[in-house]
């Protein structure tokens, strides 16, 4: 009768591995056991900057964070008072950081500002990297907040005020700078 047949899942995977690797020999790996994806921030530091350079009368100014090495470490870069310009040269092609940026910009005729996050993954990262990376990214623009509008970046390149402006605008379509 059908009630003496095991109908759970588990059972199922079991018999099937038996029944594999009895007839191959070979024995089934687990590939992905102890990958950490976690992300560690010196939230400290960066905090620190960040109040530093946007005080209230600053018009302008960035914080960039990045890895220590390979590790899943996120630290504070560097941060100045300056355009978004300044730091692009800092971006690096083959490394994953974040940005937050201060830029000028007008509404409604009166001077304000607007402060973008940004995630930049160099052209030169690998694609797992670039996985395991991307999980940090909400943990890393939470320590960041508050923000107007959120980029990603992959050309350094086009990294300016100009473009910023145009990309984080609500009504810009593509908020990525490429």
């Amino acid at each position: 009768p059908r009630s003496t047949l095991s109908s759970s899942s588990a059972a199922s995977d079991v018999y099937k591995r038996q029944v594999s690797t009895q007839s191959t020999g070979i024995q089934p790996t687990r590939s992905c056991t102890n990958i950490n994806m976690s992300v560690n921030i010196d939230a400290g530091p960066i905090k620190q900057a960040k109040n530093g350079i946007f005080k209230d009368g600053n018009r302008s100014g960035w914080v960039l964070l990045g890895y220590e090495g390979k590790s899943n470490d996120v630290k504070l870069v560097a941060s100045g008072n300056g355009k978004p310009e300044e730091m692009a040269h800092l971006l690096k092609d083959d490394e994953v950081q974040y940005a937050i940026v201060r830029i000028p910009d007008q509404k409604d005729e009166h001077p304000t500002i607007r402060d973008i996050f940004i995630a930049w993954t160099g052209p030169k990262v690998k694609i797992i990297e670039r996985g395991k990376k991307k999980t940090h990214v909400g943990e890393v623009e939470a320590l960041l907040q508050p923000v107007h509008a959120s980029l990603t970046a992959t050309n350094s390149k086009n990294f300016n005020e100009h473009v910023i402006r145009d990309k984080s605008g609500p009504l810009s379509g593509s908020h990525v700078i490429d």
